[in-house]
């Protein structure tokens, strides 16, 4: 039998290198050109001279963390998080926010205008208050062995390995208060290596929590449960191998201008800050000149975030969403609400739409937000609506460019957008855009 033998990769980490820093990526990345080729560097801001190390190097591109500032800049911030070296989440607190918000703006407008170089018109940023602003957040817990002990914090960079955590500085104020309490209600917790996960909510009813428990719940666990339940009054579900069921309290909503109220479940999709929701939402009303006689279409329209606002304007709105679950969500939501001309389906945006129910409708103006892989297999199908108005909502600037091409390739042209600052010091990209018909 013949043994074939690969060779050793050679392991020896690359030699770390200088590096002057011209420019920032919306990401938070510092930009260097070195030998002709392009490096992405944590750490690191214009003008600043680093040294490198090199994390993956690649033909055409490298990615490298400063490890040394030799000179730094004036915008360089002390972060303020004591996990911000292994956290994983809010990687930009060492850059000041104006610094991060127009990187994010130019990079924005930057590719949109390859596009299409003259007409578009650069609106005001969105932006809120950076600190304080996120009002979900998923812990996980991890019993040590080694130490007896429970960890609950965030995902380390990189790794699997949990960062405890007692307080996040981007946090709304409620949920920081209340880690403190579950530090101590799972220290005295009899099955600890049963728990998984738990997630927090601030509503606008009051602060919701999901707990994440493998197997059934002891009834001294779940005693304690309920009388920290009861002291912090919280609405309290506990998901097992099966289901989430609730054991206190009400069902959590959060509310928009004009008396809005929507109800949702503890794994729906909302947006985490909900200051910037409310900005982003009246921003797409005032874009798409609402008026009583338009027929507008909202696609992506999960629980009805936009589509119920938009109805107290108009003629009449349908809202479609993939999701079952999401549509009799969004229903109920405008029955509460008392939104009698709205319509919501159930609908397959990746099948031709001449074969589904609402797409015989006439719409004049259309509404989408998509999630991050954007809605390029829609596209050509919204553009034969033939809508004079279509609105975009991106969370991804690569899948919004690619989107906007096919637009302005099936006869629309890009009037304006903005950024919007949904998730400070991350390199979360949030944008609104409008598209009017060509005549």
């Amino acid at each position: 039998m013949a043994l074939f033998y690969s060779p050793q990769k050679n392991t020896k980490p690359a030699p770390a290198f200088e590096a002057d820093i011209l420019e920032l990526d919306y990401q938070g990345l510092g930009v260097a050109r070195v030998n002709g080729k392009t490096w992405f560097v944590e750490n690191a801001l214009p003008g600043e001279t680093v040294r490198v190390a090199v994390l993956e190097d690649k033909r055409q591109y490298g990615k490298g963390r400063a490890v040394n500032i030799l000179h730094p800049a004036p915008e360089r911030c002390p972060p303020r998080c004591a996990h911000y070296r292994q956290c994983g989440g809010c990687q930009s607190q060492h850059i000041d926010v104006d610094l991060q918000r127009r990187a994010k703006q130019h990079a924005l407008f930057q590719r949109l205008s390859r596009l299409q170089p003259q007409g578009i018109e650069l609106m005001p940023m969105i932006v809120g208050e950076p600190w304080h602003y996120r009002r979900r957040a998923r812990f996980s817990l991890r019993y040590d062995v080694k130490r007896k002990g429970l960890d609950m914090g965030f995902r380390q960079k990189n790794s699997a390995q949990i960062v405890p955590i007692a307080h996040c500085p981007v946090l709304e104020a409620p949920l920081n208060d209340l880690l403190p309490q579950l530090t101590a209600l799972f220290a005295r917790w009899s099955q600890p290596k049963a728990l998984g996960h738990v997630e927090l909510v601030k509503a606008d009813n009051g602060v919701a929590m999901l707990l994440r428990q493998c197997g059934n719940l002891a009834q001294n666990d779940r005693t304690l449960l309920l009388e920290l339940a009861t002291r912090q009054h919280l609405m309290l579900f506990l998901q097992d191998d099966e289901q989430i069921v609730r054991l206190h309290g009400e069902s959590p909503y959060y509310q928009l201008d004009d008396g809005l109220r929507l109800q949702f479940d503890m794994r729906d999709f909302i947006q985490v800050n909900a200051a910037l929701n409310r900005r982003m939402i009246n921003t797409a009303l005032d874009w798409l000149a609402l008026n009583e006689q338009d027929n507008v279409l909202d696609l992506f329209c999960g629980m009805g975030n936009f589509t119920l606002p938009v109805s107290r304007r108009v003629k009449s709105a349908v809202g479609i969403e993939g999701v079952s679950a999401m549509v009799e969500k969004a229903v109920k939501n405008a029955e509460r609400n008392n939104c009698p001309n709205v319509q919501f389906y159930r609908g397959d945006l990746d099948q031709p739409f001449i074969q589904q129910q609402w797409s015989k409708r006439e719409f004049n103006k259309i509404l989408l937000d998509p999630p991050r892989s954007g809605a390029a297999f829609a596209l050509h199908a919204l553009c034969g609506l033939g809508a004079e108005k279509i609105l975009y909502v991106s969370c991804n600037p690569a899948t919004l460019v690619r989107d906007a091409e096919i637009l302005l390739n099936s006869g629309y042209q890009l009037q304006k957008t903005a950024m919007i600052d949904m998730f400070p010091h991350t390199g979360h990209l949030e944008s609104i855009s409008l598209f009017e018909k060509r005549q």
